[in-house]
């Protein structure tokens, strides 16, 4: 069997076993997370289109917008050879089918794989993909010569947990995973958080390849560089590969590939000229294009926005339940949040009960440029986007004060509602308390 791997970009890659390919996240235009990821290396129209042109399947992890790009799938010219090809998309089983929905509505078969569950692609190719929290998924692809494990994003940091997973899953020939952070960090003054975050990553991927008995580990999914004015000082630490390389090659066989390489998945070997390529690529990522929020959204049209939002919300979960909450003080839930906006110069007073106000108190919570509220009015996922984009300064308690009121918008972008039924949910109120200790602990 041919087998091999070619990265494309990013967390894309592009398997080979004889007749079946497999892309994986394909974005490789634009910027996203609302104007502040984008790619350090961008392929050309015709050099995306040649990749496509003969895969059998596409694998999205999950729906961030640098894994699930609606923009690739729209593209007339992508489409055109996507649906005369009949390619299928591979994606996790969920609740509210919104991936699968969107694909199907633009023509394409896309198939939900129950999690956990062996799905053959070929009589020689089976893959499994596994659920991590409410939203990643990593790939497991299986034939009678490789086993290959793509965490992309996966949240498989500790010891125990990676030990439990190899448990269920076995061992690895190969680890595709994440090499760097990529969200907020404490905000510009706190470098040092920036700092852990980065050795954090490091440690994870020798981890992940110790424990997993891998052969080969290819650091991925870390390609982009924080693109706005508000969260460029982000790429002071983020972990470049010709530097992870040289940190980790004693210890792990790690492989750096560069954008359009293709090997052979036997006998993966180190290319110099990858080396390289990374090394003039992040030695100039402060020449790479900066963006702006360069559009004032007034209070009057933010007050529309949020009245719209509130009555969302109230909509889709127990207004009781947000209004009980926000009377037990200690629990710090819906409370009123001091937010500045940085291109009003002015402080305004949020609250789902108290309403949307301006406020003469200099004291902020959060402050963000206008086009971040508004966005956040405007989109479930909006303050999400935020933490992950990091266009904004907190203080610890402000941080914490806008995710126990934001985090609402989260929660029912994932398809799910505060109401009695989720008070039940023991395992998600733990995730959500344990994410916000582990940011907590860190500021």
């Amino acid at each position: 069997m041919e087998s091999s791997i070619r990265l494309i970009n990013h967390a894309s890659v592009k398997f080979q076993f004889d007749n079946i390919k497999i892309l994986t996240d394909p974005w490789y235009t634009g910027s996203v997370f609302h104007k502040s990821w984008k790619l350090i290396y961008q392929q050309t129209e015709n050099e995306i289109l040649n990749i496509i042109q003969d895969i059998t399947h596409i694998f999205i992890s999950h729906e961030h917008p640098d894994h699930f790009s609606p923009q690739f799938f729209l593209d007339k010219n992508i489409k055109k050879i996507l649906l005369k090809n009949r390619v299928k998309i591979l994606f996790q089983e969920t609740k509210d089918k919104r991936v699968k929905k969107f694909l199907e509505k633009q023509g394409y078969m896309c198939i939900e794989v129950s999690d956990g569950k062996y799905f053959e692609l070929s009589n020689e190719v089976k893959i499994k993909i596994i659920k991590f929290g409410y939203i990643d998924s990593s790939l497991i692809i299986e034939t009678p010569q490789e086993k290959i494990l793509n965490l992309n994003d996966c949240p498989l940091n500790n010891k125990e947990e990676i030990e439990i997973f190899k448990k269920k899953h076995g061992s690895f020939d190969i680890l595709l995973s994440q090499f760097s952070y990529a969200a907020w960090k404490g905000g510009k003054d706190n470098s040092e958080y920036r700092k852990i975050a980065a050795k954090e990553k490091i440690n994870t991927l020798v981890n992940q390849y110790k424990i997993l008995d891998c052969k080969y580990a290819v650091p991925f999914a870390s390609f982009i560089y924080f693109s706005n004015s508000l969260n460029n000082y982000m790429n002071d630490h983020i972990n470049n590969p010709v530097d992870l390389y040289n940190k980790i090659k004693n210890e792990i066989n790690v492989i750096i590939m560069s954008p359009n390489e293709k090997q052979n998945l036997k006998d993966l070997t180190q290319n110099p000229e990858s080396i390289n390529f990374w090394k003039s690529k992040y030695q100039n990522i402060d020449k790479l294009p900066i963006e702006n929020f360069n559009f004032t959204v007034d209070y009057e049209n933010l007050k529309l926005q949020y009245e719209i939002y509130k009555k969302k919300i109230f909509n889709l979960n127990s207004k009781i339940l947000i209004y009980i909450a926000s009377k037990i003080k200690f629990l710090n839930f819906f409370q009123p949040i001091n937010i500045f906006l940085l291109d009003h110069n002015k402080n305004y007073e949020f609250s789902l009960i108290e309403g949307f106000k301006i406020k003469k108190e200099n004291i902020s919570d959060i402050k963000m440029h206008s086009e971040s509220l508004s966005f956040i009015f405007k989109n479930d996922f909006g303050f999400d986007t935020l933490t992950v984009n990091g266009c904004f300064e907190a203080s610890k308690e402000g941080f914490i004060k806008s995710t126990k009121s934001f985090a609402l918008g989260s929660l029912n972008s994932m398809g799910l509602k505060l109401n009695l039924g989720l008070l039940f949910n023991l395992k998600l109120i733990l995730f959500f308390f344990s994410l916000l200790k582990k940011v907590k602990n860190k500021l």
